[in-house]
């Protein structure tokens, strides 16, 4: 009878034990979601946050800049870009215009390929000096693009075959893994479902870090 008591006590213990073992399972994240739907609302709510920062590579054709902007609402930009060619440029959008300014090692650089006595005048006119960019002159779109809040995002939307993957963490925050065939992008799971890093490969690659912030 003794024997009968402790089978069934220990029974219930491993019934509990295992109860509280389920309990403990991380439940997935953003349930009856598809990773699609998860990637494009992640993009949604950075592209409604009030501010977000942006910082990391983007490429295009192959040739890399290191980012470091603060986009608005709004569209309005304004941060850092470092070319691989060298130098820096200052970077100020407001909703109608793009102002540029390159220190001495991004004019010289800039200016390298272009006969002397213009890159002279260039030169001077540039060093140091706010520039005003149009969105369509073509030799600076690859610059332009990357603090104008719709066509950095736009890419983003709508790719196909999304699938949510694990959990991880990226400084601190949780987040859900999103793979695609573009590349891997990870969503936060707690509070807003910002996009908090985007990574794809190709000649047009990025590896950016988001981060965003609601008023």
């Amino acid at each position: 009878m003794h024997t009968a008591h402790r089978l069934i006590a220990a029974v219930a213990l491993t019934g509990t034990a295992a109860f509280g073992l389920t309990g403990c399972l991380p439940s997935e994240p953003f349930p009856g979601r598809p990773g699609s739907r998860v990637l494009n609302d992640s993009v949604t709510a950075l592209r409604g946050a009030s501010t977000f920062t942006v910082s990391g590579t983007s490429s295009s054709q192959g040739v890399p800049t290191q980012v470091n902007l603060s986009i608005s609402g709004t569209g309005e930009c304004k941060g850092t870009l470092s070319a691989r060619s060298g130098g820096n440029i200052e970077v100020v959008r407001t909703r109608d215009h793009t102002f540029l300014r390159g220190d001495e090692a991004f004019v010289l650089a800039w200016t390298q390929d272009v006969p002397e006595e213009q890159a002279g005048r260039a030169r001077k006119e540039m060093s140091g000096r706010w520039m005003r960019v149009e969105a369509s002159d073509p030799s600076m779109k690859g610059l332009t693009s990357l603090c104008d809040r719709d066509g950095l995002l736009r890419d983003m939307y709508s790719i196909p075959d999304a699938e949510k993957g694990a959990l991880t963490e990226i400084d601190g925050q949780e987040a859900v893994t999103v793979n695609t065939v573009q590349g891997v992008f990870l969503v936060a799971t707690k509070g807003e479902p910002f996009l908090l890093k985007a990574t794809t490969s190709g000649p047009n690659a990025i590896d950016l870090a988001f981060t965003g912030s609601r008023p």
